[in-house]
């Protein structure tokens, strides 16, 4: 048996290299001596020829562009394998690498293709391939890549030409990972849910000052993961990429925001990723994800390189910690068909906490002065004068807000656009067969304001007050009922929390509940609101008080009729209320269930 073994091990390496027909070109990235990135074309043929060349890649289209461009994406697996089942079968961490969501941000596609092809061609850590398998899309917003020029990211230097931010119907893709507006994002999720992988890489190019960082970096160890993942992310992960990137000549440092744009001085302060961005998608999925920020500023050369590197190490480290990974990915998805979330308080918005640590911060000497076009400040850094700094980091967060969560949350039929999502998602549900009455939680919104302006295409929510109340609700036949108690369970959460920043809610779904649709003449106001203060006295008090009170009000003679108009039987009972109900009881949905059509999605 060992000398079978010893056998193998002589014949592997000349295995390997018979799969290979022939030398690989170098990159587009290193034949223009380092300083410009592939087109479409040109990318979609460095890919067909790493395929052509070598049988561990394949290449696969997750779907077409809005404008019917394939989206390329790259397995790289030392069996051939090329579908999900087999690979987790084979024990491998499956590790996507995505670059290009935004493609004036081209670094990652230039570095995966470099990465690739060492690892493939040039042998080089050729082992790690015996525990890891690779997902590359090297470019996901593909009609955007297309919107090509040399003038598409004002702040940035290099390459010479790349592509534009948004899709050609300009969305922002990374605003876009739970609500999925964009065909892209909808194939994205598709394939997402086909590979569930082990960890991701989200690569881009950061703005906002000049320091000596090659990269930034974001990880999601601040509260919503789970416990013992971000405890690995920090301990087992980070503390080992940290220092070996330093050595390497491209040091890292976590995303910086400062507390005053543009000023290091001022201090560091620390974020939860919203669900809306890669990251925030992945952690709500159980999955860590590293967000790599390359510094605008520096050389595109540095900014591949150090993508390369990052990535490359990374691997080194997942090879090392496979079992962890994989054990501590398989755990946090059991737990959420647990019972611990219904007996603890969800957390669904953080915000610092205000404490901070001093921490040393390899920023570039800076001077701020007064602009005489703007009279702003006007940052002036000097890149030829490195210059550390001492500030505070307030890297501490705190739960703003937090829910009990129900055991489920139904969506009357008359909500089209929920079965679509959860579908994408692939989150399970029921309809129910026929109406029945339950004691549910009613949201109604005492208070909403929405947003002057458009986000991503949808009037969002700028802030709300609401309220709950118990009560029996009739939930009609062909409403959707979520239960909670799933593998995706975050994600629910968050989609039908009013209060989570990227709730359904807060993009503006549910805007049409908030339009007033019955309003009341003069001529029919004015004789029933004096009929009114006739036979209630302390609504006649209530009324002069405020019109003493509130200068607005008294000036506004048709807000004067809907303020007595909210006080009568005519009113709409279902204006600003929230038409997604909560099930507080398991015993409620054991009810729900005797009336399912059908059986979980």
């Amino acid at each position: 048996m060992k000398k079978t073994i010893a056998i193998l091990l002589l014949i592997y390496p000349l295995f390997v290299f018979c799969q290979q027909k022939g030398d690989i070109s170098p990159t587009y990235f290193e034949s223009s001596d380092f300083l410009e990135t592939p087109t479409y074309k040109a990318t979609v043929d460095y890919c067909k020829e790493l395929e052509e060349k070598s049988k561990m890649v394949n290449m696969v289209s997750i779907g077409e562009s809005a404008r019917g461009k394939d989206i390329p994406m790259l397995i790289i697996d030392k069996d051939f394998y090329t579908n999900p089942i087999s690979i987790k079968k084979s024990g491998r961490v499956v590790v996507l690498i995505q670059a290009c969501v935004h493609p004036g941000e081209p670094d990652g596609k230039d570095a995966g293709f470099m990465l690739i092809r060492d690892l493939i061609f040039k042998k080089k850590n050729i082992e790690l391939l015996d525990d890891i398998t690779i997902l590359f899309i090297p470019i996901f917003n593909v009609d955007g890549h297309e919107r090509w020029g040399a003038h598409n990211r004002i702040n940035q230097n290099g390459p010479k030409e790349m592509g534009w931010r948004t899709t050609a119907a300009n969305y922002n893709l990374n605003r876009d990972y739970l609500k999925a507006d964009a065909i892209e994002m909808k194939h994205w999720l598709k394939m997402y849910n086909k590979w569930n992988p082990d960890f991701l890489f989200d690569c881009h190019t950061t703005d906002g000052a000049d320091y000596q960082y090659a990269i930034t970096y974001s990880l999601e160890t601040s509260g919503n993961m789970d416990l013992e993942q971000s405890k690995w992310l920090e301990t087992k992960y980070i503390q080992q990429v940290e220092p070996k990137m330093d050595s390497l000549g491209y040091p890292i440092f976590p995303y910086v925001i400062f507390k005053s744009w543009h000023d290091p001085r001022s201090g560091l302060i620390n974020y939860v990723s919203p669900i809306k961005l890669m990251n925030g998608y992945a952690a709500a999925r159980n999955r860590g994800c590293m967000l790599i920020e390359t510094h605008m500023l520096k050389p595109y050369k540095t900014r591949v390189f150090a993508t390369y590197e990052l990535i490359m190490e990374s691997l080194k480290i997942f090879k090392k910690e496979k079992f962890t990974l994989q054990f501590l990915n398989k755990r946090a998805d059991e737990s959420m068909v647990s019972k611990e979330f219904f007996n603890a308080p969800f957390p669904i918005k953080f915000v610092p906490s205000g404490d901070s640590i001093m921490t040393t911060f390899k920023g570039v000497h800076y001077d701020v002065d007064k602009s005489d076009l703007t009279g702003g400040n006007w940052f002036k850094y000097d890149n030829t004068r490195n210059e550390n700094f001492s500030i505070p980091y307030y890297r501490a967060l705190k739960v703003e807000s937090q829910v009990t969560l129900p055991y489920a949350y139904v969506i009357p039929p008359e909500i089209t656009f929920v079965g679509e999502l959860l579908d994408i998602h692939k989150i399970e549900y029921f309809r129910t067969k026929a109406d029945i009455t339950i004691p549910g939680e009613v949201t109604v919104f005492d208070k909403i304001e929405l947003s002057g302006n458009s986000s991503e295409g949808r009037q969002t929510v700028k802030s709300q007050i609401n309220s709950m109340y118990k009560q029996d609700v009739m939930i009609p036949k062909g409403s959707i009922i979520v239960p909670v108690s799933q593998l995706r369970l975050k994600l629910v959460a968050h989609m039908f929390e009013p209060d989570s920043p990227d709730s359904f809610l807060q993009w503006g779904f549910f805007n049409i509940y908030f339009e007033q649709k019955e309003y009341a003449e003069s001529y029919v106001m004015e004789k029933m609101m004096r009929e009114m203060m006739e036979k209630d006295p302390a609504l006649k008090l209530e009324f002069e008080t405020k019109i003493k009170n509130d200068t607005l009000f008294r000036d506004n003679q048709y807000g004067i009729y809907n303020w007595f108009y909210k006080k009568t039987p005519y009113w709409d009972k279902v204006f600003n209320v929230y038409p997604v109900i909560r099930v507080p009881e398991q015993i409620t949905l054991d009810l729900l269930m005797t009336v399912k059509k059908g059986v979980f999605r």
